[in-house]
């Protein structure tokens, strides 16, 4: 049995890979064969029997390396263990009689895989990012100055100058009481073209 202490955890998943001949989505193999046979090699502790203190398969730390290192979890995780011609997907798969999904993993130096960023930390950064972008779509065409936005209103058949002041045609409509009857007529005018 040779000694794999001087290999990251990563390291060993990548050698178990290659040991399996997990080379296409065909040969591919589970976290759990790559368990069983990193246990069989001694690379890895059977976490039931080695003090792992563990409560089931998924908390072997193989398990939560897999997705990190197939460019799946959070930007800090990816950055970390990403290696990129590690490849996954989901098959179906029968366990103890039950029909079940599980990710398969093979190693392929022809292409990289996607990176999948996930968990609060991204989704929050996303949101940031959106609502910026909203707010400067929103503002893009906004007028620079009080004096711009005058002379826009000036222009805009929408509003209607009274004395020093802008008011919305739409506005002195709904409100004929607070207006001289010329304006009223006048925004009545405008509102019908």
């Amino acid at each position: 049995m040779s000694n794999y202490n001087y290999l990251s955890e990563s390291e060993k998943i990548l050698s178990v890979l290659d040991k399996l001949g997990a080379v296409s989505p065909e040969t591919a193999v589970t976290t759990e064969q790559m368990v069983s046979k990193g246990i069989e090699l001694g690379m890895t502790k059977d976490i039931f029997t080695e003090n792992w203190h563990g409560h089931k398969e998924g908390d072997h730390p193989w398990w939560l390396l897999l997705a990190p290192m197939s460019g799946v979890g959070s930007e800090e995780e990816v950055a970390k263990y990403n290696v990129p011609y590690l490849h996954r997907q989901k098959v179906s798969s029968t366990k103890n009689g039950h029909k079940t999904k599980v990710m398969t993993y093979w190693y392929d130096e022809s292409y990289e895989h996607e990176v999948t960023y996930t968990g609060k930390a991204y989704k929050e950064k996303l949101m940031r990012q959106q609502d910026i972008q909203n707010l400067l779509d929103r503002t893009r065409n906004l007028p620079k100055s009080k004096e711009e936005r005058m002379e826009q209103m000036r222009h805009d058949p929408r509003y209607l100058e009274i004395g020093d002041k802008f008011y919305s045609v739409k506005f002195i409509v709904a409100h004929p009481e607070q207006f001289n009857p010329f304006w009223v007529e006048k925004a009545m005018e405008v509102s019908q073209q």
